[in-house]
């Protein structure tokens, strides 16, 4: 099949870009407008301790200014996604990320300024002025960072040093995208089949076993001989976030990245812990795949097979367009009628193209619409990706509808939750759907979808975060990660969590280096949580309506009013607790039990 040509796709399929710049030629007015005011930034240092209407000033200089950079990112990172062939776009995308990134530089001054003006004299300021109240939170947790911040010059170096200290990760993803070139596969009849990140995926799903080891074994001899390259730079990765740690006073990486977010570190461990005491419910899971698959060996290559048998059904756009609205009705009729929104005012961009960058996304900023990049393929695995984008889109639509600009984005804490939280609601409507036609293929279709979720979502990144805090640790107490150790550590990790159900081979000690969140800084956790909260918040919507509307307007609607623990327990969920984690793994214990009882009782 040809591959769509960018001009070929048809209009309706597209992202309607228009409503942020109507031409090209606006935003380069407003790029130049953007570049022509740096010079002013410093004209708003040593400025808001002389008086509340000028610390007001300053403030909504920063507003005005950031919303502005925000929307030309935007446009310009959207652009650039949607065909990376066009060199103009290349270009429009590269100058405004360094635009960007000189204007954060110019306003590294702010943080260190309110940090040094006398706190009980700031909140006399946001008591003064009417206007300045919106600020107060902001200014909160601005106070609650006063001893990890150092003072305006030395903020200023640091953030001039950022580019140098990416070093490490940028020539991770030279390896692991621009220079990789994998060996050709070949599958059981013999013919050579091109691999690439794209085509992994595909591969490793295949029924095809020789094709999928071939696969393995193809993907881990390219990691194997750039193994100590990669302890290198995941090494240096691990120090660049050791050193900002250090220079801002933290204990650690870790309560650096979690302060940040304003999360406290028990809440990292519990979920570690938590999940580890339940291991023998992921063991059980993989037990299933064993007996289904029928292998006298179960090999980690074999693991992201589906336990399906013949084809899987196909739903196009409309259809799936059609199920993600059904699913979500327990949340509504208005926020039914604002997801439509996505459909009829084209915020989504639909089809794969030549060049178009791979995956799906949701993205916007606080004065654009939350636009959804896709490369839909007919697939039910597709629907969910559909339905899971909506969620983050919606998220941030409550959040610019309901909140200030200072207040108009969430949490990365939260990220994961609203659109995980929809993804329930579909797997919900289906099962109860195919369950009255008594389609019991479909409904074991929508089970194994689930099943998938839980172990890639919960368990696998449970492990990715005990592995990427011991690479941490390591380094925190004066130790070398070296490619020998951490092949070791992460080997025993993945025994661990996979437990008796596999025949191991040793080449998956390297699948640690291929893995670019670990270049994140303690991003990973948060998908386990997030899916785990996105479960309680889901029951308690189906439950009764009456929690989808404490839902929307308590998490929704919240953006970064609150601390993100106080917005999940608002909306009814407490993390603090291992309650969510357990009801989650329950859950899967029990849908494992009914995956294996409807699969066989026919057998």
């Amino acid at each position: 099949m040809t591959e769509l040509l960018r001009k070929d796709v048809k209009l309706e399929n597209t992202w309607d870009l228009t409503s942020i710049f109507k031409t090209d030629e606006d935003f380069w007015t407003v790029f130049k407008e953007a570049e022509e005011d740096i010079s002013k930034i410093s004209e708003n240092q040593n400025k808001i301790n002389k008086s509340a209407k000028d610390l007001l000033e300053v403030l909504k200089e920063l507003e005005r200014q950031e919303l502005r950079i925000e929307t030309l990112y935007v446009y310009a990172h959207l652009l650039n996604d949607q065909d990376t062939t066009e060199a103009k776009y290349k270009e429009m995308y590269s100058k405004t990320y360094d635009l960007y990134l000189r204007i954060s530089t110019e306003w590294s001054f702010l943080t260190p300024e309110l940090m040094e003006m006398d706190e009980d004299l700031l909140n006399s300021y946001l008591e003064e002025l009417e206007e300045l109240k919106v600020y107060k939170f902001y200014i909160e947790k601005i106070n609650t960072a006063r001893p990890h911040t150092l003072d305006k010059e030395s903020e200023r170096l640091i953030a001039m040093a950022g580019s140098a200290l990416s070093a490490s990760s940028e020539t991770f993803s030279a390896l692991n995208n621009t220079d990789v070139k994998f060996d050709d596969v070949e599958d059981k009849d013999g013919n050579k089949l091109p691999l690439n990140h794209g085509t992994y995926g595909l591969y490793m799903e295949s029924k095809d076993r020789v094709l999928r080891k071939n696969t393995f074994n193809s993907m881990y001899k390219y990691y194997s001989s750039h193994i100590n390259t990669l302890a290198s730079t995941i090494s240096g990765n691990v120090k660049s976030k050791k050193y900002y740690a250090d220079t801002h006073n933290y204990k650690s990486t870790r309560h650096m990245a979690l302060s940040n977010n304003h999360i406290p570190e028990e809440i990292y461990d519990n979920l570690v812990d938590t999940v580890n005491k339940n291991l023998n419910v992921l063991h059980k899971y993989h037990r299933l795949q064993k007996k289904v698959f029928g292998f006298e060996e179960l090999r980690l290559y074999d693991r992201s097979i589906s336990m399906i048998e013949g084809e899987a059904p196909k739903f196009d756009f409309e259809q799936a367009k059609e199920m993600v609205l059904e699913a979500v009705k327990p949340m509504g009729e208005k926020y039914v009628d604002d997801m439509k929104l996505a459909f009829d005012e084209r915020w989504i961009d639909i089809e794969p193209n030549k060049g178009k960058r791979s995956g799906a996304y949701s993205s916007g900023g606080y004065n654009t619409k939350p636009y959804i990049l896709l490369n839909y393929d007919n697939t039910l695995n597709y629907v969910f990706t559909l339905i899971h984008e909506l969620g983050h889109s919606m998220h941030s639509y409550y959040t610019r509808q309901y909140q200030p600009q200072t207040y108009g984005s969430y949490s990365i804490f939260l990220a994961e939750v609203a659109s995980t939280c929809n993804e329930a609601l579909l797997s919900d409507y289906l099962y109860k759907k195919f369950e009255k036609e008594n389609n019991k293929e479909a409904m074991l279709l929508v089970l194994n979808q689930e099943l998938t979720g839980y172990v890639s979502t919960l368990f696998r990144q449970v492990m990715f975060a005990e592995f990427e805090h011991l690479m941490h640790k390591t380094v925190q107490e004066g130790g070398v990660l070296t490619s020998e150790y951490l092949n070791e550590k992460y080997l025993e990790l993945v025994k661990k969590y996979h437990g008796d159900a596999f025949t191991y081979d040793e080449e998956i000690k390297n699948e640690w280096s291929r893995v670019p969140h670990f270049y994140y800084n303690y991003y990973v956790y948060q998908y386990a949580t997030g899916f785990s909260a996105a479960q309680a918040l889901s029951s308690l919507i189906l439950e009764d309506s009456k929690n989808a509307e404490i839902y929307i307007n308590e998490f929704l609607a919240k953006g970064n009013s609150n601390y993100p623990i106080n917005i999940l327990k608002n909306a009814g969920v407490d993390m603090s607790k291992s309650d969510s984690i357990e009801r989650a793994i329950a859950d899967f214990d029990k849908k494992i039990d009914e995956f294996e009882r409807l699969y066989f009782e026919n057998k």
